[in-house]
């Protein structure tokens, strides 16, 4: 922790002292401490639901490649579109009412369990026409590992975010947003265009590296954000939007490189 604390203002909470005046503030601000365990509800939350919702799907396919039959149960679409719109939702209402994020983001990470478990099914089924426990498992350990290099870079003081960067980032991100909202309305009126999401060729694969680019520079926005409001001494609920930050984050991070390796893997 020396070299994290060195270079991160953020960790010199870890560095108070038991002054009881101090502990009363801290009561009422944003810490690293509270933000890190709000992180850790959510993530384990999501985690939880969607091997919930996973396990039985994979169990199913395992039992359809030793001889049996199987078909996609009918529950799935539903509850894949839901918990995409029902995160959207829960994401415009901490945008906007940050102060319910206590409440409402352990609800968005229970939508996000549903997503990611149906996700970590229907994805490797869409490239590789069957589940794949080894690409969820290299994908959960690929987020994780680029989580932990952008966290150091960030904590040491190698990876900054200035105001031009943060731009760029920003407007990829919208760029990628007005993206999809095209292929969804063109593909409503039978007009198609280019799915770099769908396609498998070297521009497909180009186009999901930039995707897992962003999602990863998005973390250091996150760090930022959590940096700078342990440092303004933010209001405590501030901890669960820097936590619900990163969980969103992190989901998408997931989802994109999951899709990758389908699309790798597909190309053998």
């Amino acid at each position: 922790m020396s070299i994290l604390r060195s270079r991160n203002p953020a960790m010199g909470v870890f560095d108070k002292t038991e002054n009881p005046a101090l502990a009363r503030d801290d009561a009422k601000v944003m810490t690293l401490g509270g933000t890190v365990t709000a992180t850790g509800i959510l993530l384990a939350i999501v985690a939880s639901v969607a091997i919930l919702v996973y396990t039985p799907l994979a169990k199913a396919m395992t039992s359809a490649a030793a001889g049996g039959t199987y078909s996609i149960p009918g529950w799935i679409w539903p509850a894949f579109i839901g918990s995409m719109i029902g995160g959207i939702g829960f994401s415009l209402i901490i945008f906007f009412k940050p102060k319910t994020a206590p409440v409402v983001a352990p609800l968005h990470a229970v939508v996000e369990g549903v997503f990611v478990g149906i996700a970590s099914f229907v994805i490797p089924m869409q490239f590789l026409g069957a589940g794949s426990v080894t690409i969820v498992m290299q994908a959960l350990l690929a987020t994780f590992g680029i989580a932990a290099a952008m966290l150091f870079g960030y904590a040491t003081g190698v990876l900054r975010v200035g105001p031009l960067v943060q731009k760029i980032i920003v407007t990829a991100l919208m760029g990628l947003v007005l993206y999809v909202m095209a292929l969804w309305i063109l593909g409503m009126i039978g007009i198609n265009m280019w799915n770099g999401y769908a396609d498998t060729g070297i521009m497909g694969i180009g186009f999901t590296g930039f995707c897992i680019a962003i999602a990863s520079l998005f973390l250091l926005l996150d760090f930022q954000f959590i940096e700078k409001g342990i440092e303004a001494r933010a209001p405590k609920h501030m901890e669960w939007v820097g936590a619900w930050g990163l969980m969103v984050t992190l989901v998408w991070l997931y989802i994109e490189l999951l899709r990758l390796f389908a699309k790798l893997q597909s190309r053998d």
